[in-house]
C-alpha cells in the first residue's frame, strides 16, 4: 500500500513537472573515491524505451569531459577520475535534452549517512507532506557526515529529486536501494556505513555492516524513534 500511494503522488509530480518527468537522457548520482577512476553512467531513452546509437556529452562542474554513444541498451559511459573531495555537479547533454545530478567525492574511510526518503522523509502513508523538523535535521547531520539519499520503491529517481527539491532538503545525491546492493558497493570501496536512517527492510538489508539505526516503524535492527530531532541529537551524541 506505500508504495502505491507514492506511486500515485509521484506520477502527479510527474504531470506537475513534465520537463523533468520526461526527458530523453538521465544522468546517475554516484559516490567515488577521490582520485580512483571510475564510469560515470547516462541513459538515452525514445517516448517509451531506452534508445542506443546517440551521443551524450559529459560535463563535471560545466566542463565538458568528452561525449560518447550510447549503447544498444541506451547506456552511455564516461571515465572520470575526481581530483578532490566534496559535491560536484554532474551534466550530460544528448541533442537538445540535458540532465544534472551530482558525484559525491570522498576519502577512503570516510563516513555516510543513508536517509531512505520513502521511509523516513514521508509524514504518513497517504501524505506527500515531509515530516517535522525533517529539513532542519538533513542540514545538521550534513555538517558532520555525508548524506546519500535512497530511492527504495518503484517510481523513479529524478521525481524523487523534484520532491526533496520542492520542499526545501539539501541537495544531495540520491541512489537507488537496489534491494541492499548500493551498501555492498559502498563497503567495496572502503567507505563507512555510519547510519541508516528507514523502513525495517532497508535496515535490515544493512545489518551485516553494523551501522547506527533509526525507523520510525518498529524493527529488530532499529532504535523505534519518535521524530527527526531525536534522531539529529542521537547521530550528533547530545
Amino acid at each position: 500500500m506505500r508504495v502505491l500511494a507514492v506511486f500515485i503522488c509521484l506520477a502527479i509530480l510527474s504531470c506537475v513537472f513534465p520537463a523533468s518527468a520526461l526527458s530523453r537522457v538521465t544522468v546517475y548520482d554516484t559516490v567515488v573515491i577521490e582520485g580512483q577512476k571510475v564510469m560515470l553512467r547516462a541513459e538515452t531513452s525514445g517516448k517509451l524505451f531506452r534508445k542506443g546509437g546517440e551521443l551524450v556529452e559529459f560535463f563535471v562542474d560545466g566542463q565538458s569531459i568528452g561525449k560518447t554513444l550510447s549503447g544498444g541498451d541506451g547506456v552511455a559511459f564516461k571515465r572520470f577520475t575526481s581530483i578532490k573531495t566534496g559535491l560536484c555537479q554532474i551534466s550530460v547533454r544528448s541533442d537538445k535534452d540535458e540532465d544534472t545530478g551530482l558525484l559525491l567525492s570522498l576519502k577512503r574511510g570516510a563516513s555516510i549517512v543513508f536517509v531512505d526518503v520513502e521511509g523516513s522523509l514521508l509524514e504518513g502513508l497517504f501524505s506527500w507532506e515531509p515530516k517535522h523538523g525533517s529539513q532542519k535535521a538533513i542540514t545538521e547531520i550534513q555538517k558532520m557526515f555525508s548524506i546519500v539519499y535512497l530511492q527504495t520503491s518503484v517510481v523513479g529517481l529524478r521525481a524523487v529529486k523534484v520532491w526533496i527539491e520542492k520542499n526545501g532538503f539539501q541537495k544531495l545525491p540520491v541512489v537507488s536501494w537496489r534491494q541492499g546492493a548500493i551498501f555492498d558497493e559502498i563497503a567495496e570501496k572502503d567507505l563507512r556505513i555510519e547510519a541508516i536512517i528507514g523502513g525495517p527492510k532497508v535496515i535490515e538489508s544493512a545489518k551485516e555492516y553494523k551501522p547506527l539505526a533509526f525507523s520510525f516503524e518498529a524493527s529488530e535492527y532499529a532504535e523505534n524513534v519518535k521524530d527527526w530531532e531525536e534522531i539529529s541529537n542521537k547521530i550528533s551524541g547530545d
